[in-house]
């Protein structure tokens, strides 16, 4: 349950039944203000002022509280913001003595950026384990079970997209490159300003290593549909393929055929090094077959 207001609607319809509930521990951490989801300034769980209200309606209802979780936000590189929410999330579970389990939540950020630093595992780990240790000594449930949603950290760098240059222009200051791309294959640049690295697939002789600052475009009908904006990268032609980095965890998951384009193909490259087709490239027919069906 996310609010005071859910959990007692769950109350009458369950009444003596199981229910986990998201607090929030006020501290919020994300590349973007607009995937930080826990603070004073978010939607997200019940803030720790209402816990006596907790306990109330889980007594007016005979609930039992099995579960409580948190998420704080997406893309953190910095273990410490994580482990502040991990001793929050702690401090709470301390008023409900026989949890089956404590969920920390997830965003585990992976850099976007050649410059940003990686997230250490092994001091997030060695921090986590010194705060479990210590809330076992006094917590009721010895075989209570904590979780963690490492999310995107798994599969965010297996993924690239690539793209056609079709289009080279100038227009007023600026010079654009139109590719066949667009924010229906790639949507986060376009909702969080969020930045992916660009490469150019093609080999650059030595004399011929010209670099020049760009903006990478998509197809779509909106001044928004910008990919990489003020880029300096190789420079570009028509017909040239481009590979945008990073597109793994929020790349075809969160696409779509929004102003009537096709979705592109999945091809994933084995252990073996060998290239097999997971998902076929869209068709005209299978767009007609969604809007009719």
């Amino acid at each position: 349950m996310d609010s005071i207001e859910q959990l007692e609607l769950f109350g009458e319809i369950n009444r003596g039944g199981e229910v986990a509930v998201r607090f929030n521990p006020g501290i919020g951490v994300g590349h973007h203000e607009k995937v930080v989801t826990a603070g004073n300034k978010t939607k997200f769980g019940v803030q720790i002022d209402y816990i006596p209200q907790v306990k109330t309606i889980l007594t007016e209802y005979n609930l039992k509280l099995i579960g409580i979780n948190q998420h704080m936000g997406s893309l953190f590189l910095d273990y410490q913001d994580y482990l502040a929410g991990v001793k929050c999330l702690l401090d709470i579970a301390q008023n409900f003595k026989q949890l089956k389990f404590i969920d920390f939540g997830g965003g585990f950020g992976v850099p976007y950026r050649k410059e940003e630093y990686r997230l250490d595992l092994s001091k997030l780990a060695k921090g986590m384990t010194k705060l479990i240790d210590e809330f076992l000594i006094t917590y009721e449930n010895k075989d209570v079970v904590f979780k963690v949603e490492p999310g995107r950290y798994l599969v965010a760098e297996c993924g690239l997209l690539l793209g056609t240059v079709y289009s080279v222009k100038k227009n007023y200051d600026t010079k654009y490159i139109g590719t066949d791309l667009g924010f229906n294959v790639l949507s986060r640049p376009v909702m969080y300003d969020s930045y992916n690295e660009i490469s150019l697939v093609k080999d650059i002789n030595d004399g011929d290593k010209k670099v020049e600052e760009v903006t990478i475009v998509g197809n779509i009908c909106e001044s928004g549909d910008i990919i990489a904006k003020n880029r300096i990268l190789p420079v570009m032609n028509q017909g040239d393929l481009i590979a945008v980095e990073n597109a793994g965890a929020y790349g075809f998951s969160m696409s779509s055929n929004y102003n009537c384009r096709l979705k592109p193909a999945e091809i994933l490259i084995d252990s073996n090094g060998e290239d097999r087709l997971i998902r076929e490239r869209d068709v005209l027919k299978d767009l007609v077959f969604k809007f009719f069906n």
